[in-house]
């Protein structure tokens, strides 16, 4: 299949994937300059709810953990901010269908070779430049001009398993605000069947340095890992979900230094 095409189409099953109200509870650990968190995350149809099980690899104190229950309740009791961070979510989807529409004809791609992926698929390897053609349509989709790398497309699924993309010029943004990403950016997200057929991002890194509104200093350094994915019913409660999260709290409490070891593993 032409390059190009093959893009074409992965990017189409990408946004047909957003329509698909599958839910997991999963753990997300989340690493920052000298920083890390690791949180048991479950997806509801009334939004989704989260509670931190480990700072820096360690468990919550009594003290942190009866602090993380308030919150927890009070946002899982609160609709209207439940309700905000719904409509959250909801402009960041709509900006990646944006940045996914744009994506085959934002650059040129180049076969590469392939490569095995997970459960005997092939990943089909293309390097890509942007399009000297491609016309930015948007804010958001400026990054482009400045962006190379390589991404990995499963020949089978037809999904995108991997994008690694380094900025090789400033470009100027848009992300709910305006600025200027430095040359020398890099972002990676890598994606797979998590059970079922269905595809959730597993690692996501961003490191940029910047200006936000071309004043105020922009510095990200974030790498996210999304693990442990397991199968939610379709019509769970914010109730429910709340009760199971408790739950896991308490077999983290019990196992003590587990979080910690499970947290030097996935590292």
């Amino acid at each position: 299949m032409d390059p190009q095409e093959l893009v074409r189409r992965a990017a189409k099953n990408e946004i047909k994937a957003d329509s698909v109200h599958q839910y997991f509870m999963y753990r997300e650990h989340t690493e920052s300059k000298n920083h890390s968190v690791t949180k048991e995350i479950i997806q509801t149809p009334q939004g989704g709810l989260g509670s931190t099980t480990a700072i820096n690899g360690q468990p919550l104190t009594p003290e942190q953990r009866a602090k993380e229950n308030q919150k927890l309740e009070k946002f899982a009791n609160d609709p209207e901010a439940r309700r905000k961070s719904q409509e959250a979510g909801k402009e960041d989807d709509q900006r990646d269908q944006l940045m996914l529409t744009s994506l085959p004809d934002a650059f040129v791609y180049t076969y590469a070779g392939t490569q095995p992926g997970l459960n005997g698929s092939e990943l089909v390897h293309l390097t890509f430049k942007p399009n000297p053609n491609f016309r930015p349509p948007n804010h958001e989709t400026r990054v482009y001009e400045g962006m190379q790398g390589d991404i990995l497309i499963d020949r089978k699924a037809l999904r995108i398993a991997k994008i690694d993309g380094t900025l090789f010029k400033d470009v100027d943004f848009g992300w709910g605000i305006l600025g200027r990403l430095y040359k020398g950016g890099k972002f990676y997200i890598e994606q797979r069947d998590v059970g079922g057929g269905h595809w959730e991002t597993v690692r996501q890194t961003l490191e940029f340095n910047g200006k936000i509104l071309m004043v105020k200093p922009l510095s990200i350094y974030s790498t996210e890992t999304d693990t442990d994915f397991q199968p939610v019913p379709s019509n769970l409660t914010v109730a429910q979900a709340l009760d199971l999260l408790h739950k896991s709290d308490q077999t983290v409490a019990q196992n003590g230094g587990a979080a910690k070891e499970a947290d030097s593993n996935r590292r």
